[in-house]
């Protein structure tokens, strides 16, 4: 299973906040297939690191 993107541009973009692009839900779902992992280990930690910027 991949993303299926035909270049790394719109990925790459997202990595480095360039123009405002971020993963969506269908995004973190796809990773979560290809990883074989629950997409709910994608948001591990995520709670420590909002903390930290409050």
């Amino acid at each position: 299973m991949t993303m299926e993107y035909k270049s790394v541009g719109l990925i790459s973009f997202i990595e480095a906040g360039i123009n405002n692009k971020r993963y969506n839900l269908i995004h973190l779902i796809n990773i979560a297939k290809i990883l074989d992992i629950s997409i709910l280990e994608l948001f591990k930690g995520v709670g420590k690191i909002l903390q930290t910027k409050q």
